[in-house]
């Protein structure tokens, strides 16, 4: 299918919850008259577990953070008193799924999904802020294919509401069902400007080569959240993220820093801006301070792409023990972690000559299901290292049906390219 560039395409690559100053100073007035008698130990653990996490004179994120455990007592007190409740049930999962994000770990994706299924089972009308939760749970933990169930069912019941659609078509593109991520993007385009749906808009604008207009929309969004105090650190912060990943696979080095540094003035502590700084630095082929940052982002939240990132600044060093070391542990956290296997891990090992085969099997094994443009680059990167190049040719032509110009993708594709072209010349001169 053809894509154009309509007159108002959003990228929908990341839906937030929004969590407001009011919302939480609401809550904190709650918890005070609450959080006492019967409730006074459970509510003292995490009092303690919040101070433990925020330093004193603490920036606004710092102080969210542990704003955000006071919250979920609160409700959890309120789940106590009522616990049929799926309003409750829906507001602690949203809690959850935002403290996840903060840097609360994995186990909090999985709290939030299981109390949003239990909130949905006693209610589906009037609780689609509910079902949105538990889809950014799914999309969060690789469980894609369950994530369109839920999305369908709700553009389903209340196909009026622009962000429902929009989330559909951030899943759809996920899955590579180009055909329904283009609909519902061109069907939210009225409404793009709009912060919950900008950054998935022009992640499709991205994907499909309109990253001018991609960035266009993602300055105008990120401008209109960073100056509103109202809306939480985090999510401002995410803004600046999302820009300046952007920039970052455009090549644009100052400006992805700019954004960067922007993103940690407002969320100084957030794990996801140190790794895209030791990205930054990577890019910028400086590997020592890649480690720093990526030692920073590890030590706040295991992920695996930063850990395999660290691996190769130490292996550009010349410190193999290190290197090794974090390969190693790349290897065990992608074991330990539930859902789909990790695409970072799969990739550190096929650079690294390691596991060849396995990845052509998982990789192929996703592509049932999941038929996006990286998926396709994972094929064809572990085909073009199992040396079938015909067949890595094809995956990579996939791979690249939008010509999205990210550097991963590009690099893949001119190194096939050139095995292709060395292939054929050793083939003519044989004959």
């Amino acid at each position: 299918m053809q894509h154009h560039s309509p007159s108002g395409h959003r990228d929908l690559s990341r839906p937030r919850v929004f969590v407001t100053r009011g919302m939480l100073a609401l809550l904190l007035v709650v918890s005070l008259a609450v959080a006492s008698g019967v409730y006074r130990s459970r509510s003292n653990n995490t009092t303690a577990h919040a101070a433990a996490r925020t330093p004193s004179n603490a920036p606004d994120g710092f102080a969210e953070l542990a704003l955000r455990d006071t919250q979920i007592v609160v409700w959890h007190h309120a789940l106590d008193a009522d616990t049929g409740s799926a309003l409750v049930l829906g507001q602690l999962a949203a809690l959850y799924l935002q403290r996840a994000r903060e840097g609360g770990g994995w186990a909090d994706y999985l709290v939030a999904d299981s109390l949003a299924r239990h909130s949905l089972a006693r209610r589906t009308h009037r609780n689609g802020s509910t079902a949105v939760t538990l889809v950014n749970s799914l999309l969060a933990q690789h469980r894609f294919t369950d994530a369109r169930a839920i999305a369908k069912d709700l553009v389903g019941r209340e196909g009026d509401i622009p962000e429902y659609r929009a989330l559909l078509g951030e899943v759809s593109m996920e899955l590579g069902d180009d055909a329904l991520a283009d609909s519902m993007y061109r069907s939210v385009w009225e409404q793009r400007l709009q912060p919950s749906m900008a950054p998935r808009v022009a992640r499709w604008l991205e994907l499909t080569n309109h990253v001018d207009d991609a960035r266009r929309l993602l300055t105008f969004s990120r401008d209109q959240v960073v100056a509103t105090r109202t809306v939480a650190s985090e999510t401002r912060a995410w803004f600046n993220l999302r820009l300046g990943d952007l920039e970052l696979r455009a090549g644009n080095t100052r400006r992805a820093r700019a954004e960067y540094e922007a993103g940690l003035g407002i969320e100084p502590g957030d794990p996801r801006l140190f790794s895209a700084m030791a990205r930054l630095a990577m890019a910028e082929r400086d590997p020592k301070d890649a480690v720093t940052w990526g030692e920073r982002a590890i030590g706040l939240q295991l992920d695996p792409a930063t850990l395999g990132l660290v691996g190769d600044a130490y292996t550009m060093l010349g410190d193999t023990a290190k290197a090794n070391t974090y390969f190693e542990t790349l290897d065990v956290a992608v074991a330990s972690q539930p859902g789909a296997y990790h695409r970072a891990w799969a990739l550190s090992l096929l650079d690294h000559g390691l596991r060849v085969d396995t990845v052509v099997a998982k990789a192929a094994a996703e592509l049932e299901d999941r038929k996006d443009i990286y998926g396709y680059d994972v094929m064809a990167w572990s085909l073009f290292k199992a040396g079938r190049l015909a067949e890595s040719h094809a995956m990579m032509d996939r791979a690249m049906r939008f010509h999205t110009p990210d550097p991963l993708l590009v690099r893949h594709a001119q190194a096939i390219d050139r095995a292709m072209k060395s292939a054929h010349v050793v083939a003519v001169g044989t004959r």
